[in-house]
């Protein structure tokens, strides 16, 4: 089945651009079933279902930041973002663009094979006893959060209070692996973790490469994690967020917890490879890392979860029924190795709880220096 007829959105803050990219878009046979500003975009016109793909073209990133945050919490299409400057219409650079451009709307668009998943049966989320803190006046912590309802910061647990400072190498690295979906759901989890945790986090995100940069800022607009870019030699700190970069590899120190990137694409069918970056950590901490797996399509991360597993790792994933797509976590869960499944928020809180019942168990990693080496290093930041 070809892409023709199928529906897409344009978003874009630059009048001119949105006749050059409608034109592009219909020469391809899609259909353009909205094309406007942000500040005519309402959470309606994101979620809708019609619409197979969103194509954002922003020249000030910081004036739309609430658009932003409505795009990752509510999209349920592909979004490929900033291609880059539009050439005047038929001008000398057009051509070029224009195939650049066709390329990449024709991968975003083109259907994904199907994952067979097995029957299996879906562990209920046990009681979550971390208290969530309330700055609306007369909240009641005690209730269960709704799906919809923003989430609150948790409170760090006694035990893990003071204890540790922010950026010295983290005593546990976490992955965080997502595709469509996904960006909302990790946002609200990284939302809901409290300061002081003694954790970093890996996050492998399927996503259109130009989109990294807004990424990175939104994702650490309200959380009070840092975010970074996967850097060379960079060790992951407590209180940080790494993102991995779509086009190169990176590897990790089993002794050190260190990044290495590498010129070398990523193996196989995904970009980053979720389960490369899985499998990679899991010989580097073993139980002191874990693994959450949200929304997203395809089957990445399956593999991983089981190399974690065998490593002594927990894998968890996101309630399948809170996913934009479902079949990236239902992969994790087919395997049998995820043991717990949440919404966001109830991700973080297990999450808290695990790490606090393991504080007696953490060990320190001292400070080292540059002496390491790999094959083949890359430095692209």
């Amino acid at each position: 089945m070809g892409i023709a007829g199928c529906k897409v959105g344009i978003v874009s803050d630059q009048p001119l651009n949105k006749s050059t990219l409608s034109k592009t878009l219909e020469e391809l046979g899609l259909v353009i079933a909205l094309n406007t500003s942000p500040d005519r975009v309402t959470p309606e016109d994101i979620k809708n279902e019609m619409i197979s793909a969103w194509i954002i073209d922003l020249a000030d990133e910081d004036r739309w930041s609430d658009f932003l945050d409505d795009l990752l919490d509510l999209a349920t299409a592909p979004l490929l973002f900033g291609e880059g400057e539009v050439p005047v219409f038929n001008s000398d650079g057009f051509k070029r663009w224009q195939r650049r451009f066709h390329k990449k709307v024709k991968e975003i668009l083109s259907p994904t094979e199907s994952i067979n998943i097995p029957a299996i049966e879906i562990p209920e989320i046990p009681d979550l006893s971390v208290p969530f803190n309330s700055k609306a006046s007369g909240a009641e912590t005690s209730s269960p959060l709704k799906e919809d309802q923003p989430s609150e910061r948790l409170t760090l647990p006694e035990n893990l209070s003071g204890v540790w400072k922010k950026g010295a190498p983290a005593p546990y690295v976490w992955i965080l692996g997502a595709s469509l979906g996904g960006p909302g759901a990790v946002k609200r989890f990284l939302d809901a973790l409290p300061e002081g945790l003694p954790v970093g986090f890996v996050y492998a995100q399927h996503i259109d490469n130009n989109f990294l940069p807004v990424l990175h800022q939104v994702l650490g607009r309200h959380s009070v994690f840092d975010m970074r870019q996967c850097a060379h030699r960079r060790k992951v700190g407590i209180g940080e967020v790494h993102i991995v970069p779509v086009n190169h590899q990176i590897q990790s120190s089993k002794s050190e917890g260190v990044l290495f990137l590498h010129n070398r694409p990523w193996q196989g069918l995904y970009s980053p490879n979720i389960s490369h970056v899985m499998k990679e950590f899991a010989q580097c901490f073993g139980p002191d890392t874990g693994a959450i797996v949200f929304s997203g399509m395809g089957d990445d991360a399956s593999d991983g979860a089981m190399a974690m597993k065998e490593a002594g790792a927990e894998v968890w994933v996101q309630t399948l029924s809170t996913c934009a797509s479902a079949s990236m976590p239902e992969a994790v869960l087919a395997t049998g190795r995820s043991s717990f499944q949440g919404t966001p928020e109830e991700l973080a809180a297990k999450l808290v709880q695990t790490i606090a019942s393991r504080h007696g168990d953490a060990v320190r990693i001292d400070e080292h220096g540059d002496d390491v080496s790999v094959d083949d290093p890359i430095y692209p930041y």
